[in-house]
């Protein structure tokens, strides 16, 4: 359904030919510009997809190297209980999507928001400059890692099917579905799949290597019994020929002669490529040992690929059942930011796994303290207080024990 990518300032050109279709010779074969006129720019503000992220980052501070990831993009498709829908719905998706985009990643920060009808399946190209407040230095800039967090990408799906759902009447499914699973990190989950494709692309060419050294074998093995079989032949009839009543042959002994030499010289041939048939076999045992040991470990993938999806449908369920619960038994449709991170704290403290870092309980604190202060908190006031006496405690532990550990034993 939607897919995000983390880019560096170099690639912004590239992706901005891309989406905004500046030329006509395309890489990509499936782009139809007979269609290209179907397609919709979200931000038509006068200026252009380059122009704007530029602007963007004169604004804010950005760090001068190379491998910094400046430009977020996501790719939103259509789903598919909507892909026969009239054109004004299709379009309503998208420009709801868009505005999701702009209120969740800041309006300001969006640079390119463009819907391709002229591809296989329409889809949006969202491009914004990941921005957070620095308050040690009182400024904003650009950090990919604090905007796209592992909440934020675990939200995302859910977070985008509820506000579809609100403002589009006609969008009842939603794009969680049995063919999306709630993968946590997106890359992850394609260098899995890669690995499993190429496992089964390596089993598909040994099989076909076997079938042609077979075939080899079984010619060279063919050609090796039908020598023999000439010269027993041969030599019967020589035989035979020597017991004739008359005296007399029809071929002289010598013309049999050069005719098994002629044999000899076959099966001398036919005997090297025996050996190197031999050859054959011992690289063909080799291959099947390797075969075998492809098998292995692509079963063994299959099964844990089978687990996982198995797990993760199972989580999906659970998901849905605690959703189900909070929103119909205790009138809790959605809980904030700060709520999950400070229920994971607590829940931390009630189970008594606790940190042995400092920077880590402070975080803790942070976390517990920011919560407390919410008016909109739906965890008890208590509850929190007793939470930040835990951690204060906490952190004066950890910070005894770093005086005792360099303080060092007592003469």
């Amino acid at each position: 359904m939607a897919h995000l990518k983390k880019n560096t300032r170099g690639a912004v050109p590239g992706l901005a030919v891309h989406f905004e279709r500046k030329t006509d010779h395309h890489t990509n074969k499936e782009i139809d510009v007979s269609k290209s006129y179907l397609n919709q720019e979200l931000m038509a503000d006068g200026s252009d997809m380059l122009s704007r992220f530029n602007a963007r980052l004169n604004d804010v501070y950005c760090m001068k190297r190379d491998d910094v990831k400046a430009l977020a993009t996501w790719i939103v498709t259509l789903p598919e209980e909507i892909a026969e829908a009239p054109y004004e719905q299709q379009s309503a998706f998208f420009e709801a999507t868009t505005n999701f985009l702009n209120e969740r990643y800041g309006q300001e920060n969006a640079v390119a928001a463009v819907v391709h009808y002229d591809e296989t399946t329409p889809h949006l190209h969202y491009a914004f400059v990941p921005v957070v407040f620095d308050d040690k230095k009182s400024r904003y800039k650009v950090s990919a890692k604090e905007v796209l967090t592992r909440h934020d990408l675990q939200t995302f799906h859910e977070d985008l099917n509820q506000d579809l759902k609100k403002v589009l009447p006609f969008y009842e499914h939603g794009i969680l579905n049995n063919k999306t699973l709630p993968f946590e990190n997106v890359a992850d989950i394609k260098k899995y799949n890669d690995q499993f494709n190429a496992l089964k692309k390596e089993l598909a060419d040994i099989e076909d290597n076997i079938r042609v050294k077979q075939a080899v074998l079984q010619i060279t093995d063919q050609a090796l019994t039908e020598v023999d079989l000439a010269e027993k032949q041969i030599e019967d009839f020589k035989q035979d020929l020597s017991k004739n009543l008359f005296g007399k042959t029809v071929l002289k002994p010598d013309d049999l002669d050069r005719f098994k030499r002629v044999l000899a010289t076959m099966k001398k041939a036919t005997l090297q490529s025996q050996n190197e048939t031999e050859q054959v076999k011992q690289v063909l045992g080799q291959v099947e040992a390797q075969l075998a040991d492809v098998q292995e470990d692509y079963q063994k993938l299959k099964a844990a690929h089978q687990l996982l999806q198995a797990d993760q449908r199972e989580k999906q369920k659970m998901d849905y059942v605690m959703r189900d619960m909070l929103k119909n038994d205790y009138g809790v449709y959605k809980l904030s930011h700060t709520d999950v991170e400070a229920r994971y704290v607590l829940y931390k403290l009630d189970h008594e796994e606790l940190t042995k870092n400092k920077k880590t309980a402070q975080s803790w604190l942070k976390t517990l303290t920011t919560a407390r202060a919410d008016p909109d908190t739906k965890i008890a006031p208590t509850r929190l207080d007793r939470g930040i006496e835990q951690v204060k405690a906490l952190i004066n532990r950890i910070i005894e024990l770093t005086h005792d550990l360099f303080k060092g034993p007592s003469l």
